[in-house]
């Protein structure tokens, strides 16, 4: 076993940052990070021999560990001195998550300030809106620019339509489009570099309309997801276990389905950083590669590559992985490898469309797989929406009427005795909302026999998502609509957010129809 010389060692020679992020860790494995950068960790151990806790902090990070000594006091006066330099600077949850959104300009100056530095403040004002998508409409008489926030659309200033040539342009240069046609389809990547070194991504979809083009621009957050894949995204222990346990499975089928735009391929992402790389073979089929990480063998298949998703699994399937990351599947063909991959011992992980775990074993049924295929390779679907988060500053209270309170007792919910109503302020523009909260279904088919039995006699003549829906309710299941009544009680949204996935109208919730 090699030595390792134990060296003087004191608060500053530690990573605050990376240290306020693993505090619990740190404590719990007595260890500091002295150095982070990529995928490796600088870790200051107190018992640096110790391979168990060199192998749960690989865990917790999912970083390459390079140790050396220190002494115990010296570990508990740094650790107590970052302590307390963490308590005085870090503010509540109430003041990070009421912070003031971006101001939206009254109009784009086009004339005064040029159509780069336009297009520059319109990607930076959707990046911190925590926007999905920038969109650009050419109409008429005008350009109508608006956002993609939490599945809703939220429309923003216009452009004058003699200038949205201008700016068209700005983005397909820097996306390295055309800009010369306008009777095509175009797609390309951009990096838009904004304040405090950070950079917005873009992937650019451009197609001809009866009236010029239109621009979607789909807004990725690179540094922050990589953040994010250090924590899985559950908040809910019981769905945070589940989806620990399906994890560490060696084979299995795991889905992300929902809308576009509402965070599965983000929630995928995070299940894989979860996963001890070092041990892992881990790789990506990606129809495109929204953004890269730098652990992960990422393969981009589909228009312009000459691979389908069909054919890279099965080269895949030759390179050894462990763990295989589909970014959707979405025909008979995909579908198919990704139940044999199951069969030959692979951890899958894919999104689909569909609107729920229910649904998810329906769209596998009409693109040609058997039950039994969906029995045996099925571990978990998650079914997620991203809901508008109201302003903590300025939520108003109020007392559930009939309609709110015989919602709560349908999902078998205790009625709060206060709900909470959007109102207005300067920290979330006037809006009563800021941010967006993600919430979960989990379909786990293991979970009961009677419901695996369920889905493995499952056939395209025979299946019903009704009565499929009333057993697994019946088990315990628990929809993605009882679990934002959980966020509404919470007051974390108000009750109309979540009415919006509600597939029963209220009022015949309270006809008891």
């Amino acid at each position: 076993m090699p030595e390792f010389p134990k060296i003087d060692f004191c608060s500053g020679d530690a990573d605050p940052e990376a240290y306020a992020e693993l505090r619990d860790a740190c404590r719990r494995l007595r260890f500091l990070p002295s150095f982070r950068h990529g995928i490796v960790l600088e870790a200051a151990m107190v018992e640096p021999a110790d391979e168990a806790a060199v192998a749960a902090i690989r865990q917790v990070t999912h970083q390459e560990v390079r140790r050396f000594g220190i002494s115990r006091d010296d570990f508990e006066a740094a650790a107590a001195e970052l302590d307390a330099s963490i308590s005085g600077a870090r503010p509540s949850a109430e003041e990070a998550v009421g912070c003031a959104v971006p101001c939206c300009p009254q109009a784009w100056d086009i004339h005064q300030r040029g159509a780069r530095e336009v297009a520059i403040e319109m990607v930076r004002f959707a990046f911190e809106s925590g926007a999905s998508d920038l969109l650009l409409d050419d109409q008429e008489g005008w350009m109508e620019v608006a956002l993609k926030l939490a599945g809703k659309k939220q429309i923003l200033p216009p452009v004058d339509r003699g200038d949205s040539a201008a700016l068209l342009k700005v983005f397909k240069e820097t996306a390295g489009l055309s800009t010369h046609t306008v009777t095509r389809w175009q797609s390309g990547f951009a990096a838009v570099p904004l304040e405090d070194g950070r950079r917005a991504d873009l992937r650019i979809e451009v197609s001809p309309t009866v009236h010029g083009e239109s621009l979607v621009a789909r807004i990725q957050d690179r540094e922050g997801q990589l953040a994010r894949m250090r924590h899985l995204p559950f908040s809910d222990p019981s769905q945070r276990l589940v989806a620990q346990a399906c994890l560490a499975q060696d084979q299995g089928l795991v889905l992300a389905c929902g809308p576009t735009g509402h965070g599965k391929t983000s929630t995928l992402y995070a299940c894989l950083g979860h996963l001890d790389r070092s041990a892992l073979n881990i790789r990506t089929l990606e129809d495109p590669v929204e953004f890269t990480v730098p652990w992960i063998t990422q393969i981009p298949v589909g228009a312009g590559t000459g691979r389908g998703f069909e054919d890279g699994l099965k080269s895949l399937l030759r390179q050894a992985p462990h763990v295989i990351l589909m970014g959707e599947i979405r025909d008979r063909s995909a579908a198919q490898a990704c139940a044999e991959a199951v069969d030959t011992g692979h951890l899958i992980l894919a999104t689909v469309h569909a609107r729920d775990g229910v649904g998810a074993v329906s769209r596998l049924l009409d693109l040609g797989l058997t039950g039994r295929q969906i029995s045996a390779a099925l571990t978990l679907v998650i079914g997620q929406r991203l809901l508008r988060r109201l302003c903590p500053a300025c939520r108003r209270p109020a007392r559930p009427n009939p309609l709110e309170a015989a919602h709560f007792e349908q999902h078998r919910l205790p009625v709060p005795e206060v709900l909470y109503l959007p109102g207005g302020c300067p920290r979330c523009g006037g809006l009563g909302e800021r941010g967006v909260v993600p919430v979960f279904e989990f379909f786990h088919p293991d979970a009961h026999e009677e419901l695996g039995e369920a889905v493995g006699r499952a056939s395209r003549e025979n299946f019903s998502e009704r009565e499929l829906r009333r057993l697994w309710l019946g088990l315990g299941g628990s929809p993605l609509v009882r679990e934002g009544l959980k966020l509404v009680a919470a007051g974390q949204i108000a009750h109309g957010e979540i009415l919006r996935h509600e597939r029963t109208p209220p009022g015949l919730l309270v006809s008891g129809a």
